[in-house]
């Protein structure tokens, strides 16, 4: 199987043609593989480093100081420790628990005063932001990794858009007070074999509508998604790229004309000489949460009425982190 790569640059270069034939190769992808090797994305190698840099330094921290700004009950923002969660859960798959470690977080600029941030949809998902105080500039540059990544979101979600034949502006009323979230997923080397279904992280589908990923690559044991077959295949390592892929709201969206991929992060191969770390930043990119999710006009005929009621992102993703179990 090829894998789709796609250069972003060439798109931002203006010229009609060449955005149409791209756009084109976008919607094949995400009809066909819901994953895209994006280059020319231009998010800086420093901004990058430096997130993975100061995450690194969070993960060294002891387990007692890290746990301090584990996640709170009734939210999906902190630290969550290592098999703490299992992801094939959400599609109600048996499962033992994922073997990573993570910290999330979700807009920097929450105004608790804000009306909007105290209403019903927005106060679900749970607004906490436990920035960790023992490194450094963490805020800092978490933060500006934050923004770098949202605006990338934003230029794909308008190149989406494009690929399915709706003005570039498509999104922008729904991504206004976007509900995008910021983490990072450190997978250490395995030192004893796996439990049985075990991975570092599970068979899964992302809840949103569009996910960037940032991985220092490890020789062996990371991304794979699941060809129509049932075949597990690697996501190839592309020097100076990020994976982006889409998730079920906006195969939701898009009448599943689009589709949100099976994906798991596999067990490195045993015996390998060599470092199977791997951490990973991940930036979902979502709607507000009070948006509506109505299928996309150009994506209904008459062979293809709209499978899907309306649904606000709120209700959305409710649904879907609900079932995600954790063991205590």
């Amino acid at each position: 199987m090829d894998f789709p790569i796609i250069d972003m640059a060439r798109y931002r270069d203006g010229d009609p043609a060449r955005r149409s034939a791209i756009a084109a190769q976008v919607d094949d992808a995400c009809r066909n593989t819901g994953f895209i090797v994006l280059t020319g994305h231009g998010i800086s190698k420093t901004v990058l480093s430096q997130a993975h840099a100061v995450a690194e330094a969070f993960f060294d921290l002891p387990l007692e100081t890290k746990l301090k700004y584990e996640k709170a009950e009734g939210s999906f923002y902190g630290y969550y420790q290592m098999e703490s969660s299992a992801l094939a859960y959400t599609l109600d798959e048996e499962s033992s628990p994922d073997l990573r470690e993570a910290f999330a977080s979700n807009r920097p600029d929450i105004e608790t005063g804000d009306p909007y941030f105290r209403s019903d949809a927005v106060q679900n998902l749970g607004y906490v932001i436990p920035y960790p105080k023992e490194i450094a500039d963490f805020h800092e540059i978490w933060t500006q990794t934050y923004y770098t990544f949202a605006g990338l979101g934003h230029e794909i979600m308008q190149m989406f858009a494009a690929a399915l034949h709706r003005p570039e502006h498509q999104f922008d009323d729904m991504l206004t007070r976007h509900a995008s979230n910021l983490a990072v997923f450190k997978y250490p080397a395995q030192k004893t074999p796996p439990k049985d279904r075990q991975f570092r992280c599970g068979a899964h589908t992302d809840y949103g509508s569009l996910t960037l990923v940032h991985s220092d690559w490890s020789i062996s044991g990371g991304l794979q998604i699941q060809t129509h077959d049932g075949t597990w295949l690697d996501v190839p390592n592309v020097p100076d790229s990020l994976v982006i892929n889409i998730g079920d709201m906006l195969q939701r969206w898009t009448n599943d004309r689009w589709r949100s991929t099976l994906h798991r992060v596999g067990n490195p191969e045993a015996g390998l000489n060599g470092s199977s770390e791997r951490m990973s930043l991940v930036f979902f990119y979502n709607p507000n949460q009070d948006g509506v999710v109505e299928t996309i006009a150009s994506c209904i005929d008459e062979d293809n009425p709209a499978r899907y009621d309306p649904i606000t992102v709120s209700d959305h993703f409710l649904t879907k982190m609900g079932k995600m179990v954790e063991e205590q």
